[in-house]
């Protein structure tokens, strides 16, 4: 699978984001074109603001609010994005470089053509959202919720998906064998894994849910 990558050219370095942005609210406008570098945040308000052509570097944003953002071709690299709010949002060519989220919220959020790598997402919750064309390699995303999502070409390598919440979520044509799905949590008929793909280890652990018991 072919996901494309943030197209980024011609940045130029921002000021304290939170000033940025507080200037941007004010006159809808969008962020465009910078380079946010080293910035510590935590608990502000960030919402409503188009991100495009942005690059998040080093950047600490702990329990944020970028509720109703959009973020088109936008790197964020080795950032702590932990705990904040990216609801009702918009991501297109975004790429997640050792960044560490957990416990953020992404429900009801359009994700497509993204790739996270080398990342820490735990206990993230993207409920009601749609993915299409997202990458995830080398990451951990246990005990995330991922229940009555729409998920369409996803790509997963050496992701933990232990303990996740599969609940009314169609798992149909993803691969899950380069993964762990320990402890999964499906609907009472696990029809979620109908057409999904896995290893013998994991069909075995699965057949379990399904009250087998294989010899």
């Amino acid at each position: 699978m072919r996901i494309n990558i943030p197209r980024i050219t011609d940045l130029r370095e921002a000021g304290p984001l939170l000033n940025q942005v507080m200037e941007l609210q004010a006159e809808e406008r969008a962020a465009e074109r910078l380079l946010f570098n080293g910035d510590y945040l935590s608990g502000e308000d960030l919402s409503g603001i188009d991100y495009s052509v942005v690059e998040f570097n080093n950047c600490k944003l702990i329990d944020c609010n970028f509720n109703k953002s959009g973020f088109t071709n936008v790197y964020f690299k080795q950032c702590d994005i932990s705990n904040c709010t990216f609801e009702n949002g918009y991501f297109n060519q975004v790429e997640f470089i050792s960044c560490k989220g957990v416990g953020s919220k992404f429900q009801n959020t359009i994700i497509k053509q993204v790739l996270f790598s080398d990342a820490n997402f735990t206990y993230t919750n993207f409920e009601h959202s749609k993915l299409q064309k997202v990458g995830i390699t080398s990451s951990n995303f246990s005990n995330t919720c991922l229940a009555e999502c729409t998920l369409k070409e996803m790509e997963l390598k050496d992701v933990i998906l232990n303990n996740c919440d599969f609940f009314k979520t169609p798992l149909k044509g993803i691969d899950f064998r380069e993964s762990t799905i320990d402890g999964i949590l499906l609907s009472d008929s696990h029809k979620e894994l109908t057409g999904a793909i896995v290893d013998t280890y994991q069909a075995a652990a699965l057949a379990r849910l399904l009250g087998l018991e294989i010899k």
